[in-house]
């Protein structure tokens, strides 16, 4: 048995104007692509031959350029083109890879799969929950499962269903066709969260269809609603046990769609929603700690552009830190970058920090000393890649992480590879919404800061041009 296996993943946000070029993406082939993929633990494991394809993952940002898109599905096509034996293929994508003259990165890519390999090959994907799926995705796969946490740590859980069933299907010769129920609602990303009501109660159901008879995955896509795009809709994946049950599947997909949709107005934000110069007070009275306080309209996370001082400016504002050492993580400024590694640790400068392209990255001057130059290491799956250069400034008891590239640091492996202790500071300003599992259990409180942004929380205010109405809560603009 023999099956291809890469992973092509990225979330793009319309609101971020960034273009996302071929040398953004984290990028590798050959067998480095199965060292990195957790399906392959399954594969291997079952004696599969596996065809490496592509691994291509960035930080969530702008649109995908044309360029960037048609050269790694073009390698993907050119793999697939050499290994026409295979009985399968298995894909890692997100979902929501919105492509400059495109649209959904995703559905363009089965197509063109679906050109080379024909109609017969055993197709599994992994998407993640903040999925904007093209309703006609469907018919070129014969499996899917969205990621079943939020924030995301089931990954190699996601892989392993996904090759267990290819494995099955494989075995016992079944075609199996996913069923697609689209809703006209979007769920708010940041009011989602996975050990929280309600939808932890959606998970639950989830799972209790996955327990009927005949019903092999069910899945939901929350939606990505920063991109602007045909495709924006929370939307319930069934895949069957065979082509048997399929009428069963839509039956469990639409009562799935109807409960979720019935929950529209009962999600809201878990973290402690504040204005930005509230955040900042609030954090700094607060007795306990410690306080994360998330940059929210430029949560690099979702794909904004990661360049804001806003929050910079609020707490180099403040007449009294109250004894708290403050760290702002971190501010993308290529050129500020550069000129601090030409100085030694431990020298004072005076620099000027953001790119001042509008109020929200108005340019800061800071007199500081140089605290350390350190590394930018990747998101999610990348953690271990080195991407881009940091350097820490410190001006009296606040720390300011600036890096050449976006970023998100999301756990303490970023601190550390920033050559920083997370444990030394008692407000840590993060580029997220949500903060990660790791940060969020350290939190003894979590701010969430409404600054402006590509990742603005207020949706509703939002002009929506390109959506497909009714998406509630929505506004769509003529």
């Amino acid at each position: 048995m023999k099956i291809a296996v890469g992973m092509f993943y990225h979330e793009a946000n319309s609101f971020n104007p960034t273009q996302v070029r071929k040398e953004d993406f984290v990028y590798c082939e050959g067998e480095d692509v199965l060292k990195r993929m957790y399906a392959g633990e399954i594969f291997e494991k079952e004696g599969v031959e596996m065809i490496p394809l592509v691994y291509a993952v960035s930080l969530p940002n702008g649109l995908v350029s044309r360029e960037a898109f048609d050269y790694y599905s073009g390698r993907i096509i050119d793999i697939l083109e050499r290994n026409k034996d295979i009985d399968g293929i298995f894909l890692h994508l997100h979902g929501s890879m919105e492509v400059s003259d495109i649209g959904s990165g995703e559905y363009e890519l089965l197509k063109r799969i679906r050109d080379v390999v024909g109609r017969e090959k055993i197709v599994g994907i992994v998407f993640d929950i903040h999925a904007n799926t093209h309703p006609e995705f469907v018919k070129f796969v014969n499996i899917i499962r969205h990621y079943r946490t939020v924030p995301h740590i089931d990954q190699r859980e996601s892989e392993h269903i996904v090759a267990r069933q290819m494995l099955r299907c494989l075995r016992e010769n079944i075609k199996t066709s996913p069923v697609f129920f689209q809703l006209p609602y979007a769920i708010h990303p940041e009011k989602a969260l996975g050990t929280v009501w309600p939808l932890s109660e959606i998970f639950k159901m989830l799972c209790e269809t996955e327990k009927k008879t005949g019903i092999a995955i069910a899945s939901l896509g929350i939606g990505m609603v920063w991109c602007d795009c045909p495709t924006l809709h929370t939307n319930i994946i069934v895949t069957p046990q065979s082509a048997d049950f399929t009428g069963t599947a839509e039956k469990e997909a639409r009562n799935l769609a109807d409960y979720v949709y019935s929950l529209r107005d009962s999600f809201d934000f878990d973290q402690l929603p504040l204005l930005p110069h509230e955040a900042m007070r609030y954090s700094l009275a607060y007795k306990g700690g410690p306080v994360y306080v998330s940059d929210s309209g430029d949560n690099t996370t979702g794909g904004a552009v990661g360049d804001h001082t806003t929050l910079l400016r609020e707490y180099l504002s403040a007449r009294n830190l109250n004894g708290k050492k403050v760290i702002i993580t971190s501010i993308w400024d290529e050129k500020t970058v550069a000129e601090c590694i030409k100085h030694r640790e431990g020298e004072r400068l005076t620099v000027s920090i953001g790119h001042g392209k509008n109020e929200d990255s108005k340019a800061v001057t800071v007199t500081a000393v140089l605290k350390k130059k350190g590394e930018l290491k990747g998101y999610m799956s990348c953690e271990t890649d080195t991407v881009g250069n940091s350097v820490t400034l410190t001006a009296g008891n606040i720390d300011i992480v600036i890096t050449d590239k976006p970023g998100s640091f999301i756990s303490a492996h970023h601190f550390n590879a920033a050559g920083l202790n997370l444990e030394e500071y008692h407000v840590i300003v993060v580029k997220q919404g949500y903060l990660f599992a790791e940060l969020r259990e350290k939190a003894d409180l979590a701010i969430l800061a409404l600054t402006n942004g590509a990742t603005n929380m207020m949706i509703e205010k939002l002009p929506f041009k390109r959506i497909t109405p009714p998406v509630y809560p929505l506004t769509y603009v003529k």
